[in-house]
C-alpha cells in the first residue's frame, strides 16, 4: 500500500512538473506573440515592409524624428534620399533643396546635388544674397552669394611697405595677421627659391570695388565684368585678407600661371596660412575663371586643412564651417 502511495506520489509530482513546463511553454509562445504583435506596429516594422533595411533605419534615424519616420513609413523605399543622405558632404538643414533640385535635374549624381546645393549654385549669381557671418574671424567667406555691408572696414589695416606691393606708399593695405604672414612668406621664397613676391592688389572698400567693376561693365558688358571681377560687397579684397601676388621676375596676369614663383605659391602657401582661392578648373564652384595670382589669407590651421582636403574654400566652407 505504501508503495502505491509513493508511485502516486511521484507520477502526482510529474504531472505537476509537466503542466507548469506546458503553462510555461504558452507563456513564452504568448509573450513572444505579443512581442511580435507590439513590433508589427512599430515605425520600424512598417519601414522594413516597405523595403528599408536596419542600416537604412539607423541612417534615418540620425536625421529624423518619430512624426517625420511615421511619414516616410507610408511609402515605398526612397532610394534617392538613401542615396543623398549617404553622400560624404550631406547636410540635413538642405534636405528640401536637394529634393527640389533633383526633381528638375534627375540626371544629376548625388554628390553631385549635394555639392551645387550646399554652395548655392542652385541659385544664380547675386540673386540669393547672404549676410557675411564675420563671427567666422578669418573663415569668413566672400562670394558672389555672400556679401559685406557698404560700410564694412577692417580695424586693424596696416600699410603694405613698398619693398613688398607695387604703388605708392600708402595704397597697398592689408590686415595685420595677414601683412605679417606675407612677410614671412615674401622672406622664405626668396631664401628658398630666390623668388622676389610683390603685392600687386590688396584691400578695396566698396567703393573702389565698384569702380572696378563698373569699369569692365561699361567697357565690356555686365557677363564680362562678373565673369572677370565682383560686384560691389562681393569682393574679397573688401575683408582685406586677399593679395593678388606676382613676382618680380613674372609681374603679368597672362604667364603668371606658368611661373616658378606660382609654383612655389601652389606649394607652399598654405604653410603661410594663405591659399589660392580660384584654382584651375573650378570655375563652376567659385565662380571666377582661374586666377594663379589671388591668395586669401585664412590663417595656418585652416589653410591647411583646406590644402590637405583638396576642397575649394567654398565647398570647405560649406562643408565644415558654415554648418557648425
Amino acid at each position: 500500500m505504501a508503495k502505491r502511495k509513493k508511485y502516486k506520489l511521484k507520477f502526482d509530482v510529474f504531472l505537476y512538473l509537466a503542466v507548469i513546463i506546458i503553462l510555461i511553454i504558452f507563456a513564452k509562445k504568448g509573450i513572444n506573440a505579443y512581442k511580435e504583435y507590439k513590433y508589427h506596429k512599430t515605425t520600424e516594422y512598417k519601414l522594413i515592409t516597405q523595403g528599408y533595411t536596419k542600416k537604412d533605419i539607423k541612417l534615418l534615424d540620425k536625421y529624423f524624428d518619430e512624426k517625420e519616420l511615421k511619414e516616410l513609413a507610408k511609402n515605398k523605399k526612397d532610394t534617392t534620399l538613401l542615396s543623398l543622405m549617404n553622400s560624404k558632404y550631406y547636410l540635413h538643414k538642405n534636405l528640401a533643396e536637394y529634393q527640389e533640385y533633383y526633381d528638375v535635374n534627375a540626371n544629376k549624381t548625388p554628390d553631385e546635388i549635394i555639392q551645387i546645393v550646399n554652395i548655392h549654385r542652385n541659385h544664380e549669381y547675386y540673386d540669393n544674397p547672404i549676410d557675411t557671418d564675420m563671427d567666422k574671424g578669418y573663415g569668413i567667406i566672400v562670394n558672389k552669394y555672400y556679401h559685406l555691408s557698404e560700410d564694412y572696414e577692417p580695424d586693424d589695416l596696416v600699410t603694405i611697405s613698398t619693398k613688398y606691393s607695387w604703388g605708392n606708399l600708402g595704397s597697398q593695405k592689408i590686415r595685420q595677421d595677414a601683412y605679417d604672414a606675407y612677410v614671412n612668406m615674401h622672406e622664405a621664397a626668396q631664401s628658398e627659391a630666390n623668388i622676389y613676391l610683390m603685392v600687386n592688389s590688396s584691400y578695396r572698400n566698396y567703393k573702389d570695388q565698384q569702380r572696378v567693376y563698373n569699369n569692365y561693365k561699361t567697357n565690356h558688358g555686365e557677363a564680362y565684368a562678373d565673369n572677370i571681377a565682383a560686384r560691389p560687397g562681393y569682393s574679397e579684397h573688401q575683408t582685406g585678407l586677399a593679395l593678388d601676388i606676382f613676382s618680380i621676375a613674372s609681374p603679368s596676369q597672362a604667364t603668371f600661371k606658368d611661373s616658378e614663383s606660382y609654383k612655389w605659391l601652389l606649394e607652399n602657401s598654405y604653410k603661410y596660412g594663405f591659399i589660392l582661392r580660384y584654382p584651375d578648373g573650378k570655375e563652376n564652384i567659385t565662380g571666377y575663371k582661374f586666377e594663379s595670382w589671388h591668395y586669401r589669407y585664412v590663417g595656418i590651421d585652416l589653410a591647411k586643412k583646406i590644402h590637405d582636403s583638396g576642397l575649394t574654400f567654398d565647398e570647405y566652407y560649406a562643408y565644415y564651417i558654415e554648418k557648425n
